[in-house]
């Protein structure tokens, strides 16, 4: 690779912004509501609308870093996250609130997508799924103290802090990138039309490398967020827990995938990206068997939920960062691309399963576990008639 390597530290602060934003809101919810004089389902939009916006930029991104180059695609993409976030620190109604969480999805969902491509430029194939997963074992930091730190903003400074304190963190970023991110794209400045950009889409699609690895990181991901949208009732108000007990024993899924991309790191390039996969999925359709069997016994309980679950983490933490980097591996030409179209995809889907999910689960809470293993046995059966491992 004649492309040079950026550093951990950037990669993990651009990798950073989509989790901070999504989870350093979550406790003020409740105050925004009250700030506003809207439903608690309207506030809820601003998750949502945040999910769409990183789940429709990441289609636009990646074929526009692929001409244009990823360092300038990254540096718009945090600038308008800091934009955003301002916006919000000012906001007075409810359609300036959600305005600017459109614009912090947009503006982070750049800078996510991009960061997976920035490191398929710079490493050949098992590398990158070990730098992937070097980068996100360190990123599930951020969505495990950010909701703390958001819940001790409010309170002790007020919901419009919480912003601030995105902006500050956006702007650190935005200077450390600007200042250390070098130019990774193998190509930059072809001239062509914009609906030129998009032709790699087909190409992808009609890929089955692309295509079975796309699928396994969109359904194992869809599962986790069918999980994050559905544990706090079950928690709370099945298992008649506080919200407390949901916080502490989330500890356990975020060390759970942390083993995963900790593994995923250490042993890629000695066993190979393919078969740690399908090790993963394994790990995890054992786990979700278990829990689901669990959660139709009398034995249901926070412990008997998250334990199982953990196991299904650690498996998660083997398959994404592998499956990512084999997708964008299919077509390494189109890196820029295909980061943008299985982001989307993977954003889409758990956005999908988190909306079905919450409808579902104030009637029947254990469909929770079995949406979480029709997920993970999808993404088993898409991998089935896998290809022999090939050298980058």
């Amino acid at each position: 690779m004649t492309a040079p390597r950026p550093t951990l530290l950037i990669l993990v602060a651009i990798s950073s912004l989509q989790p901070i934003a999504l989870n350093m809101l979550a406790p003020a919810t409740p105050a925004l509501a009250r700030e506003f004089g809207a439903s608690y389902a309207t506030i809820q939009l601003t998750l949502t609308l945040f999910l769409v916006s990183v789940a429709l930029t990441q289609l636009v991104v990646g074929p526009l870093s692929d001409r244009f180059g990823r360092r300038p695609c990254v540096i718009a993409g945090i600038a308008l996250f800091v934009a955003g976030s301002v916006l919000g620190a000012l906001s007075q109604s409810t359609w300036v609130l959600l305005l600017s969480r459109v614009l912090e999805g947009a503006g982070s969902g750049t800078a996510f997508a991009l960061t997976r491509a920035i490191i398929r430029d710079t490493s050949s194939r098992d590398d990158a799924a070990s730098q992937i997963a070097s980068v996100t074992m360190v990123m599930v930091v951020a969505p495990m103290i950010a909701p703390y730190l958001g819940g001790q903003i409010d309170s002790w400074l007020g919901w419009r802090t919480i912003f601030w304190a995105m902006v500050a963190v956006g702007s650190v970023v935005l200077l450390l990138t600007a200042w250390r991110l070098p130019e990774t794209a193998p190509v930059i400045g072809v001239r062509s039309s914009l609906s030129g950009l998009f032709r790699a889409f087909p190409i992808l699609l009609s890929d089955r490398e692309f295509q079975m690895n796309a699928i396994a990181v969109s359904t194992t991901t869809a599962a986790f967020f069918a999980f994050v949208a559905a544990a706090p009732h079950i928690v709370v108000e099945v298992m008649g827990h506080g919200s407390d007990a949901y916080g502490t024993y989330f500890i356990l899924n975020a060390l759970g995938y942390m083993i995963g991309n900790f593994g995923m790191s250490r042993l890629v390039r000695r066993h190979g990206a393919p078969r740690l996969i399908r090790i993963g999925l394994v790990i995890s359709f054992i786990a979700t068997t278990a829990a689901f069997a669990i959660s139709l016994s009398a034995y249901w309980t926070p412990l008997s939920l998250f334990l199982p679950l953990a196991f299904n983490a650690i498996g998660n933490g083997l398959t994404i960062p592998g499956a990512t980097a084999e997708a964008l591996s299919a077509r390494p030409e189109l890196a820029g691309s295909a980061a943008g179209l299985s982001g989307a995809l993977q954003l889409g889907s758990s956005a999908l399963a988190a909306v079905l999910v919450s409808a579902l689960v104030v009637v029947w809470p254990q469909v929770m576990m079995l949406m979480m293993w029709l997920l993970i046995a999808i993404a088993m059966l898409a991998l089935r008639p896998s290809r022999p491992d090939r050298a980058a």
